[in-house]
C-alpha cells in the first residue's frame, strides 16, 4: 500500500515536471530579430507559441499590441485594439450598412499585415457565432471570416 502511494506521488511529480517544461517557449531567431528591428521601443514583451505560430504581446507608447509570426519566424501581422469612436466616418458608415450591422461589436482593432495592408477589424458576435469583418481605410469591405 505504501509503495502504491509513493508510486502515485512520483508519477504526479513527473507529470508536473513535464507540464512545466512544456511551457518553455522556443522562439526562432528570425522572429526575435525581426521583432526587435520592427519594434525597438517595445516594452513588457511576452512571447507564446502554439503549433502553427508565435505571438509577441507587448506595449509601445503604453498601448498594448499583439504581433503574430509564422512558424518559420516571418512576421505575419500586428494588431492593436482601438476605440470604435476612433474609426473614420467611412469605416463606421460602411459597418452600419453592412450585412453584419445588427451583430454585437465585441471590439475593433487596427491590423497591419505582411502584405502591406492596413485594415480595421470588427470582432462580432451573433448568438454563438463569431465573425471578423475587415475594412480598408476607405470603408471598403475586404473580407469576413469566422472567429473562434
Amino acid at each position: 500500500m505504501r509503495l502504491t502511494i509513493l508510486s502515485f506521488f512520483a508519477a504526479c511529480m513527473l507529470l508536473v515536471t513535464n507540464l512545466c517544461s512544456a511551457q518553455v517557449v522556443n522562439i526562432p531567431d528570425k522572429a526575435k530579430e525581426g521583432f526587435a528591428k520592427k519594434y525597438p521601443n517595445a516594452t513588457d514583451v511576452k512571447w507564446s507559441n502554439n503549433v502553427s505560430n508565435y505571438t509577441a504581446k507587448f506595449k509601445q507608447n503604453d498601448k498594448p499590441y499583439i504581433a503574430h509570426y509564422n512558424i518559420d519566424g516571418s512576421w505575419d501581422n500586428t494588431e492593436t485594439e482601438i476605440d470604435k469612436s476612433d474609426l473614420s466616418k467611412d469605416v463606421n458608415e460602411a459597418f452600419t450598412k453592412s450585412r453584419f450591422s445588427d451583430w454585437k461589436v465585441l471590439s475593433t482593432d487596427f491590423v497591419e499585415d505582411s502584405k502591406g495592408q492596413s485594415l480595421y477589424r470588427f470582432n462580432l458576435k451573433n448568438g454563438i457565432e463569431k465573425k471578423y469583418l475587415y475594412f480598408d481605410k476607405t470603408g471598403k469591405e475586404i473580407k469576413a471570416n469566422s472567429g473562434l
